[in-house]
């Protein structure tokens, strides 16, 4: 109870300043029976503070292979926070889709801030013509995170799709057949559609630095570059100005993926 307690007040004090959250598997290769083991986590640059599974906290927790989709179960507390054995070979997409949490922006500068690194500078323009406070104001969000795990071999047909998260990354090649050098086609998609000219920032585990960035086209689809083998992590923040006379003045749906290119 006291480990639960102190990651609920984490991602309360947490919440305003960490930007990513995504599914951090212990490996993206397993061999068949062995077990999925996958983190939660919290933070910026693909660094952050491991969650616990709470089934308090999100609407859906899946993971979805050749066979399926299953609910990831769990007892509050365990971490990490999704431990699934399977025996059946293929590429497995753990998906996660969080109850809806709320922020305060104390000042507007911290807003900018925040719209300038998810690159969505037009909300500053927005956020004015909307009549919306300067100060003070709040912001509701989702978090919808993937993350790709090979169990076994490649299968002919193995690959990621949609699953029907609000805002969604899906990788449109497989990244066992993907080399540093290539890139990695993604989709954006918005309640099912192609969701165009967002950013999505690009991290890899262990790079310093700003991370780079594409930006979806008309179709929603943008390339990856992947410079060098090892982890990556997308992200990608799709927002919208709300009512002014309303308690929460911004809604935003967080998407990210990761994957692991050998």
């Amino acid at each position: 109870m006291r480990t639960v307690i102190t990651v609920l007040c984490l991602v309360t004090v947490s919440g305003a300043t960490a930007h990513e959250f995504w599914i951090d598997p212990e490996a993206h290769r397993v061999a068949p029976k062995d077990s999925i083991r996958a983190a939660l986590r919290v933070g910026q640059d693909f660094k952050g503070s491991e969650l616990p599974y709470l089934d308090g906290r999100f609407e859906s927790f899946t993971l979805t292979g050749p066979q399926g989709t299953q609910d990831v179960s769990g007892t509050p507390g365990d971490r990490p926070a999704a431990q699934i054995r399977t025996d059946t070979e293929g590429l497995h997409v753990l998906a996660y889709h969080s109850n809806a949490s709320t922020l305060t922006f104390s000042t507007m500068e911290k807003f900018v801030s925040y719209i300038a690194y998810e690159g969505n500078h037009w909300a500053l323009e927005a956020h004015r013509a909307a009549g919306l406070p300067e100060t003070g104001f709040k912001e509701r969000y989702t978090r919808n995170a993937k993350a790709l795990v090979q169990v076994g071999k490649v299968r002919p047909g193995d690959g990621d799709r949609a699953l029907g998260l609000p805002v969604e990354l899906i990788a449109q090649a497989h990244p066992a057949d993907l080399d540093k050098g290539d890139s990695l086609p993604v989709l954006l998609l918005w309640q099912g559609e192609p969701l165009t000219g967002q950013r999505i920032n690009i991290f890899t585990k262990g790079a310093e630095g700003p991370p780079p960035y594409v930006v979806t086209d008309a179709k929603g689809q943008a390339r990856v570059p992947l410079p060098a083998a090892g982890r990556y992590l997308l992200n990608a923040v799709h927002m919208f100005p709300l009512d002014a006379g309303g308690p929460v003045h911004w809604e935003s749906f967080w998407a990210s993926l990761t994957f692991a290119v050998d």
